[in-house]
């Protein structure tokens, strides 16, 4: 019975709160796709870094290692190496921040492209903030609902709880009565 009640008061009820996949997240996955086929990872790591924002961490991550170079003799320290895929075997290498990337920004239309990118991941990043301000309001209103359900289910418990005892107190009242008047002639009317 209280299954029933349950389905139907979530049944009559229902809210749709979230998508399985919002827009923000959508084009922040392609967007770090894309970054990384056409060789910036610059952006591909911006924009996997606020996806992940919006998405939980898995129950059971997955386990990636760095791969670092034996040390060298002269120097104990190990360095990490960076693996990039067959595709970029014959493009230049530029580290962010360094003198090459410094003139990188004189060229006038790799400036602007950098500008562009700039904005572009700016404007994803209000995107995800946005989204991740609706399903913070979406998780309050679920909780809200699951609040005012929880109430409702118990005050229908209640109701039914006395609507037992009634029907307890009624058949008790009549069992009494019927056996009164088997044993001793009681006539109440």
């Amino acid at each position: 019975m209280k299954k029933i009640l349950l389905l139907s008061l979530f049944l009559t009820s229902c809210t749709f709160y979230t998508e399985k996949q919002t827009e923000a997240v959508s084009q922040s996955v392609y967007a770090t796709k894309d970054s990384i086929d056409l060789a910036r990872i610059d952006l591909a790591e911006s924009y996997i870094n606020q996806t992940t924002r919006l998405i939980n961490p898995p129950k059971n991550r997955i386990q990636i290692s760095a791969i670092y170079q034996k040390p060298i003799q002269v120097n104990d320290s190990k360095q990490r190496i960076v693996i990039v895929p067959e595709q970029y075997k014959s493009d230049k290498v530029v580290v962010v921040n360094s003198t090459d990337y410094d003139n990188l920004l004189k060229d006038k239309d790799i400036a602007l492209q950098f500008k562009k990118d700039n904005e572009n991941l700016k404007k994803a990043t209000a995107e995800i903030e946005s989204e991740l301000k609706r399903q913070r309001e979406m998780n309050d209103k679920m909780i809200k609902d699951l609040n005012v359900m929880q109430k409702k289910l118990l005050e229908k418990d209640l109701a039914i709880l006395w609507r037992n005892i009634i029907i307890v107190a009624l058949l008790g009242v009549i069992g009494g009565y019927v056996y009164l008047r088997m044993n001793s002639g009681f006539r109440l009317f």
